[in-house]
């Protein structure tokens, strides 16, 4: 039998851990059932499943007996108990509404715990970073196992055993101190207060975690401590409901836009079999391919044809390439110099105090040719170390890069483009995602995987007709800091969009103008009507922003 003390622990833990989420907006007061003083009664325990079911000891249904549970709510198919952390539900062991008459994800591993061992939560969602958690009680120690992880059925029930054991133990009052903290702080909550959304845990890894964050703090949430002394419960009850709302609206229209990228007509050009492609490094590969790239750019509403510039005969000769000594300094070798020779280049945008235009988000073309102030001033004061380069832009790291390694476009603290002319690769260098966890710290240009360089370039074009990737012209303002800029983000071959991630309606809203000028049919595209369009957009929004930051004028 578990102590009394250790019973209580557990019990005002946790009805601790219910409270504040009871005070937060999200369960609603009366959620929590609290026992009576001489503990809830047999008739009122599931003890058929308790006992049966899971195969529980005394010392459980002694401690189970005593503990606060939740309400059942219609929050979802699986058990009808609210989401107390993310991926993670209540158990609830009372006959009214218990967790054990449903199917549970989950069930065969609460089974097979040892007998004098119960859980207080079970899954409720894929795995990810923050959960599932299993809150295992362990009468016989009086210490409570907190285990992350999925559940692994019959057939890998071993492994799941040895990896419970190997997760932290904690004291009743740790652990429930610990969690607690988290709500509010790591976590927020979002009630279902919208039909086909159902409650859930926003963690800091969802799209939608700044507008629920923001819903609490305007309604007077402490981040980090709770509810302060002037938190409007209703008030952020409504903040959260138009949040939903307009999530809901955005999956609406998410959904429209995949049926009408499917409804569009193919891009005249079919993508290569990228079997086709000579393995390793091919110049020409590259060359044609950005070429292509910068070619279908200038037919959408963002840059004109003239602005590409094609090196006279396919190569730059020596007076418009880069002296060999610059070069030198560059630290480029001769495949490198050979690649940057043929490459074809953007002109500036004389329209607008000569900025470039970029080619992925911001990021800008680099120009490899003598007419570059920016390399002259970036070599001629100082010693063209690496650091240097990168303080100024042209190289994106400080670390001196493989003498095969060239960046052909990129932008401080954006992407970069990374061409390997040793392995006929691109790597899209972004230094806030970092795909390779195991690549070296002092070698970021292996942070992110390469890609073979002809069926990546083949992805680009396919994404701007497709509209994964929007070019948007500067808006019509003075405003020095509006650039020209590529939105959106093309997908690899058979990878999906995760289920929750939802489209900035900007981005939408640019992708709906294109199509109502007829892209992706360059016959019927009105390019200038589009051009006039997406300028008009962007020039509204700019304005909106300048009265959300500043109030009407």
């Amino acid at each position: 039998m578990a102590s009394p003390g250790f019973r209580s622990a557990v019990a005002s833990g946790l009805a601790q851990f219910y409270d504040k989420l009871t005070k937060a907006a999200y369960l609603p007061p009366d959620a929590i059932q609290h026992p009576p003083p001489e503990g809830w009664t047999d008739a009122e325990m599931d003890l058929q499943g308790i006992r049966t079911t899971l195969g529980r000891s005394d010392a459980v249904v002694d401690l189970l007996r005593h503990l606060p549970y939740l309400r059942p709510v219609d929050t979802g198919p699986q058990t009808g108990q609210w989401p107390v952390f993310p991926k993670t539900k209540a158990m609830r062991y009372l006959c009214d509404g218990s967790s054990l008459d449903h199917e549970l994800e989950g069930l065969y591993e609460l089974a097979h715990l040892p007998p004098d061992m119960v859980s207080l939560t079970h899954p409720a969602g894929e795995y990810t970073h923050y959960g599932p958690q299993w809150w295992l009680v362990d009468c016989s120690t009086g210490r409570i196992t907190k285990y992350a992880g999925p559940p692994r059925g019959e057939d890998l029930a071993d492994e799941f055993a040895a990896e419970w054991r190997k997760a932290p133990t904690y004291t009743p009052a740790d652990l429930f101190q610990e969690v607690t903290a988290m709500l509010g702080k790591d976590y927020y909550f979002v009630p279902g207060l919208v039909d086909g959304i159902e409650a859930e845990f926003c963690t800091p890894d969802r799209r939608e975690y700044s507008s629920v964050y923001q819903a609490y703090m305007l309604a007077g949430w402490q981040h980090g401590l709770g509810p302060g002394p002037d938190f409007d419960r209703e008030k952020c009850r409504n903040n959260l409901e138009r949040s939903l709302k307009q999530r809901q609206k955005l999956a609406s229209r998410k959904r429209k836009a995949d049926a009408a990228r499917h409804e569009t007509q193919p891009r005249p050009v079919q993508r290569k079999d990228p079997a086709t492609y000579p393995a390793g490094y091919d110049r020409d590969v590259i060359v044609a391919g950005l070429t292509r790239y910068y070619e279908t750019l200038a037919k959408m509403a963002f840059f004109p044809a003239s602005v590409i510039q094609r090196p006279p005969g396919g190569r730059w000769d020596d007076a418009a390439f880069l002296p060999a000594a610059t070069t030198r300094l560059l630290g480029f070798n001769d495949t490198v110099v050979d690649l940057l020779r043929h490459l074809p280049y953007l002109d500036a945008d004389e329209a607008h105090d000569d900025n470039r235009w970029p080619v992925a988000g911001r990021a800008e073309p680099q120009r490899y040719l003598a007419d570059n102030p920016e390399l002259d001033e970036a070599l001629a004061k100082e010693p063209a170390a690496p650091g240097r380069l990168c303080a100024h832009g042209i190289l994106p790291f400080e670390e001196r890069m493989p003498a095969g390694l060239v960046p052909i476009a990129g932008s401080d603290g954006g992407v970069w483009w990374l061409v390997d002319t040793d392995a006929g690769t691109v790597t899209v260098y972004d230094p806030g995602n970092r795909q390779v966890r195991d690549a070296p710290d002092d070698q970021p240009w292996r942070w992110n995987p390469p890609r073979a360089a002809g069926p990546f370039f083949d992805g680009l074009v396919d994404g701007l007709y497709a509209l994964d990737l929007v070019p948007v012209p500067r808006p019509d303002t003075d405003v020095s800091e509006c650039y020209p800029e590529i939105w959106g983000a093309v997908r690899e071959e058979g990878e999906d969009e995760c289920e929750d991630e939802l489209p900035d309606p900007e981005i939408e809203d640019a992708r709906d103008i294109y199509r109502a000028h007829g892209w992706p049919d360059l016959a019927q595209f009105r390019h200038q009507e589009c051009y006039d369009a997406l300028v008009e957009f962007r020039t509204k929004l700019l304005e909106e922003d300048s009265e959300e930051d500043y109030g009407p004028a």
